[in-house]
């Protein structure tokens, strides 16, 4: 049994896709025997109590650090517990899961005199952020330095990070998985009450690029589409401003839906409530909201970025088109919308590609990657 560090960027009950993936894997490490600490932070609103909160989940040790958004305290809270955990189980392993949760390990790989391997993750936006953010490009490429191995939810990732890191030796792609639904659960069936319903699920973030969903909708004939729904919530508020004009310029508002948060176990209603589901993002992973769409056999558009180009085939799991194109984006849709065959054939795409995704194989990937490091001198002991 290894005593195992899995520093998060989210972690349920957050909805998101990198908490969704978080959780999964460390049920995967606890069920194969390991000792499993999971570090997340928790973002609370100014003037609250904030501090560390630790609860025993599903036989997983959960260490929440309770802080404000924007503040730096969060990041050296974080690299602070992580610390004074290793001083008390003695981790064999680290793992940030998420580019900027690498670094709150990096500060223990070497406590104590005894080197520990290290795992960083990049999961999607996190690649950007890289490139993007100054205040944590800094401690992003420290950590990709540090890290035994580097894995990614695509190719495209992986590529990217070595413009700046040459990781490409010591990297490998781990894809999302999607559970199979259970046999209680209805599968997707084009009805009356779905057909010309256009949506989306998710944390709708700036990097979701709604308002080229809100545009490329606006492009269907009106005759076909009857319904657009944004299930979940905007996380800038900047991004929620814009969409919400965009909406009311577009003329489109009487026919718009958005649902604001609400429980995972709603996820499956509100997909199968769809004739065809998008995802219009700029950049992106590998949703895990797309791969529970095509569980259930919906037909998929999407911007051909990141991991949904290298999983999609167009015209046969989804159709893919170039992100920044509305009037690309409203033909496809229109497309699915006006082609019931070809819906009926891409929602078999679509559960083929679900098929492939299987937990299974996330399952023996991950475990075959730590046991490899488990056994192998971490490069900080080399260097």
């Amino acid at each position: 049994m290894a005593r195992i560090c899995l520093s998060t960027q989210s972690y349920p009950p957050e909805t998101g896709g990198v908490g969704v993936a978080a959780s999964r894997l460390a049920r995967t490490l606890a069920r194969a025997g390991h000792d499993v600490h999971v570090v997340a932070p928790v973002l609370e609103a100014a003037g609250s109590a904030g501090g560390v909160r630790a609860a025993q989940e599903d036989g997983i040790h959960v260490h929440r650090v309770h802080h404000e958004p924007g503040s730096p305290e969060g990041m050296f809270a974080l690299r602070a517990l992580v610390r004074n955990l290793d001083r008390e189980v003695g981790f064999d392993l680290f793992h940030g899961f998420f580019l900027t949760a690498v670094y709150p390990c990096v500060g223990a790989l070497t406590q104590g005199g005894r080197p520990r391997p290290l795992i960083a993750s990049i999961r999607g936006s996190d690649a950007t952020v890289l490139k993007d953010n100054l205040m944590t490009r800094a401690p992003i490429l420290s950590s990709l330095r540090r890290a035994d191995w580097v894995t990614s939810v695509n190719h495209a990732y992986i590529g990217l990070c070595s413009e700046d890191v040459d990781i490409r030796d010591r990297a490998s792609v781990i894809r999302n998985s999607v559970e199979p639904v259970s046999q209680a659960t209805a599968r997707w069936q084009l009805s009356g009450a779905n057909r010309g319903i256009v949506g989306l699920v998710g944390e709708l973030r700036a990097v979701k690029d709604v308002p080229l969903l809100v545009r490329g909708y606006a492009r269907v004939p009106q005759g076909l589409r009857r319904g657009l729904v944004l299930g979940g919530y905007f996380t800038d508020a900047g991004e929620a401003a814009w969409t919400e004009r965009l909406i009311g310029e577009l003329g489109i508002r009487h026919e718009t839906t958005l649902t604001g948060k609400f429980p995972h176990s709603a996820v499956f209603d509100l997909l199968r409530g769809l004739n065809v589901y998008v995802q219009s993002s700029a950049f992106e992973g590998l949703p895990n909201a797309l791969l529970e769409a095509a569980c259930l056999g919906i037909p998929l558009v999407a911007t051909a970025v990141g991991g949904m180009a290298e999983i999609l085939r167009d015209g046969e799991s989804g159709l893919l088109v170039p992100h920044g194109d509305p009037a690309a984006l409203g033909a496809a849709i229109r497309r699915v919308l006006e082609d019931d065959a070809l819906a009926l054939s891409l929602s078999r795409g679509a559960l083929a590609l679900a098929g492939e995704l299987s937990p299974e194989r996330e399952s023996r990937e991950w475990l075959g990657l730590y046991d490899r490091l488990l056994s192998a001198p971490p490069r900080c002991g080399r260097a």
